[in-house]
């Protein structure tokens, strides 16, 4: 499950920096001070985030004034959906993982059981490899138990 957080959490990150660069360049800065823009604020909100220990909703709505510029910029981005897109890719990569495993990806939101359509043991119960044709990965690296 931590993939789907931490392992490819990374990917997501740089991908909403490439957004926020791209947005910055469009507006009119020059790429390279849009990109320390986006580190810089990217930083100091992750920094911030763990120093306070607070909830990220406390620290949204600390820096979201009402009918202010936040508040437009983040009504456009729960319009949009961005929570849900976030959960699906989370979610996604996780299912993706069980099936790389050769686990049932039949888990999460929207997901359901196989094993209560078909019956337990039949040949679409949740103990048969995914329709991915791809073998469990080897050599991984392993965690200590």
């Amino acid at each position: 499950m931590s993939t789907s957080i931490s392992g490819s959490g990374p990917a997501y990150v740089f991908l909403l920096m490439e957004a926020m660069i791209d947005a910055g360049v469009h507006m009119g800065f020059s790429r390279e001070t849009a990109t320390v823009l986006v580190h810089h604020t990217l930083l100091g909100s992750t920094k911030f985030a763990m120093e306070t220990g607070e909830h990220p909703a406390v620290l949204r709505n600390s820096v979201t004034s009402p009918a202010g510029t936040t508040a437009s910029a983040i009504y456009e981005l729960e319009n949009g959906k961005f929570r849900t897109v976030i959960k699906d890719a989370i979610w996604a990569c996780y299912r993706r993982s069980l099936e790389m495993g050769g686990k049932c990806s039949q888990v999460g939101p929207n997901r359901v059981s196989t094993d209560s359509l078909f019956g337990v043991g039949s040949p679409m119960s949740s103990d048969t490899r995914s329709h991915h044709p791809v073998e469990p990965p080897t050599g991984e690296m392993k965690t200590k138990s």
